[in-house]
């Protein structure tokens, strides 16, 4: 638990202003926040594995691969290998489906104020 030299000392570290009289006080409050973390030490874990996020979710990782220089890596295809590839659509085509557009380059408006 901390004394009030132990409060008056952290706040000259921290560059804080203390007002003496305002010392017993945080000090009180202080040690009742520490005393109730204290607690969670009593609480009993036993079966419960440590997490660092609560939704579950994982980063998918894979193991770093040096390669020589001017080596290329493999080609890892993207997607669902089981979807047959899908044509794409002619430019002629999306073209026709936009409300404005210059040779094959599409027109946006202007949103810079």
């Amino acid at each position: 638990m901390f004394s009030e030299d132990d409060i008056s000392k952290l706040a000259q570290l921290a560059r804080l202003e203390l007002d003496p009289a305002f010392t017993p006080v945080l000090t009180s409050h202080i040690n009742s926040i520490l005393g109730y973390v204290k607690r969670f030490g009593d609480v009993d874990t036993t079966g419960v594995d440590p997490m660092s996020h609560v939704h579950g979710a994982t980063n998918v990782l894979r193991e770093d691969v040096v390669y020589p220089a001017g080596g290329t890596p493999p080609v890892i295809p993207l997607g669902d290998p089981t979807v047959p590839p899908q044509e794409m659509l002619p430019g002629e085509a999306l073209l026709d489906n936009v409300p404005d557009h210059s040779g094959r380059f599409i027109r946006v408006p202007l949103i810079v104020e």
